[in-house]
């Protein structure tokens, strides 16, 4: 946990300028028309009024306890679909099936492995052998089809790979079969059949020939593109990254060297959120509380300003990046005296402006508790 002065002095630095702005402003308005003087007076009145607002109680808030454990958030952590699971695919044998072998476990329900002294091999389900234990000291699954099959040679490690199929036969392949190289974009024409309007859908196929689908059965994407993993913020490590999206929603696939995949929801916005003396961050993960937040903050109500924003760098904030799947970026920095800054950080299809915004203080605590009521379930499994 660190305290986020950088975004604080953001906020002193703005407040500075829209106090000379306000300046600048009552020179300005000392030169308008006496017409225009009265509507400023009639307003200052107003504001001025005597009559006392009724007091609204705020709701408690507090730093959200899982903020606390994420050190340095990582984009590829929501994931939504693997299509290799070890544990599934390689089970061990709780009863021999066969007489004159030893069977140490079956594998995706075709074959099973066995062992012979120091050595292993590989039994057909119907206990046809298919490789003898003469050779290999270590066989495990590392994909739905393929074995890997370890052994020695001249005091240095190797190993062969053996893909299966349908029938309960394996058969070697090359390594180089498997490389990045052999993955496929492949676009195709899909006819709205409501408006008869054609559209340009794109499939991902990895080098062992299966596409990438996502709810299983649905292959298409409405945009697929290779993705650099040097600018891939993350912990972990895949040969190669591709980003698609669908319908709104986007997602990095990540391919291993024996081309499983692991699908992760790509992150639409980033918090960073101070209360008190602690501060954390994290990233939007899903796409459904991304759209909420974002009909959430425009929903909410102007506020009355009673006076400037001062320097207080102690007030309690919250701080949103929104867009970091779009073009355009903005940024939103909310502190608990309902102050807003608003700093386009992108201008592709905006203009180069950056606004204060004031709004009622609830609005700022209605942020904190979401943070803490539905992003935490996104991180849930990190706990």
């Amino acid at each position: 946990m660190r305290i986020l002065s950088k975004a604080a002095a953001l906020i002193s630095a703005a407040v500075l300028c829209l106090s000379l702005a306000a300046c600048e402003k009552k020179k300005e308005s000392d030169t308008e028309s006496s017409s225009e003087t009265k509507t400023s007076s009639v307003a200052s009145s107003q504001s001025d009024s005597s009559a006392s607002p009724s007091k609204v109680i705020l709701k408690d808030y507090s730093f959200p306890a899982f903020l606390a454990t994420l050190e340095d958030p990582d984009i590829l952590s929501r994931e939504v679909y693997q299509s290799f699971s070890k544990k599934s695919a390689e089970v061990a044998v709780k009863e021999q099936p066969f007489a004159n072998y030893n069977c140490i476990s079956m594998i995706d329900n075709k074959i099973y492995t066995y062992s012979e002294g120091k050595f292993m091999g590989v039994l057909a389900s119907d206990g046809r052998m298919l490789l003898k234990a003469d050779k290999y000291n270590q066989i495990t699954a590392v994909s739905d089809d393929l074995i890997m099959c370890s052994f020695t040679s001249n005091n240095k490690d190797n190993s062969d790979l053996y893909r299966l199929y349908e029938n309960g036969t394996v058969s070697r392949i090359d390594k180089k079969d498997l490389s990045s190289e052999h993955i496929q974009v492949n676009e195709f024409s899909e006819v709205d059949q409501t408006t008869g309007e054609t559209y340009k859908k794109q499939s991902l196929k990895g080098s062992t020939g299966r596409n990438v689908e996502y709810p299983v059965g649905n292959s298409l994407w409405d945009t697929v593109e290779k993705s650099d993993p040097q600018k891939i913020s993350t912990g972990k490590t895949y040969r190669s990254y591709y980003k698609v999206s669908r319908n709104g929603a986007s997602y990095y696939i990540c391919f291993d060297e024996y081309q499983n995949y692991v699908i992760y929801e790509a992150v639409y916005a980033k918090i960073r959120l101070k209360v008190g003396d602690v501060s954390g961050e994290c990233y939007v993960q899903s796409f459904d509380d991304y759209t909420e937040l974002s009909k959430m903050v425009k929903s909410f109500g102007k506020a009355e300003a009673a006076a400037t924003p001062d320097s207080n760098e102690t007030l309690d904030y919250v701080q949103i990046t929104f867009g970091l799947n779009s073009p355009d970026q903005q940024e939103l920095t909310i502190s608990s005296d309902g102050w807003c800054l608003v700093d386009n950080l992108t201008h592709n299809n905006q203009p180069d402006n950056k606004y204060f915004a004031c709004y009622d203080k609830d609005s700022f605590v209605s942020l904190v508790l979401w943070v803490d009521e539905v992003l935490s379930k996104e991180y849930a499994f990190t706990e």
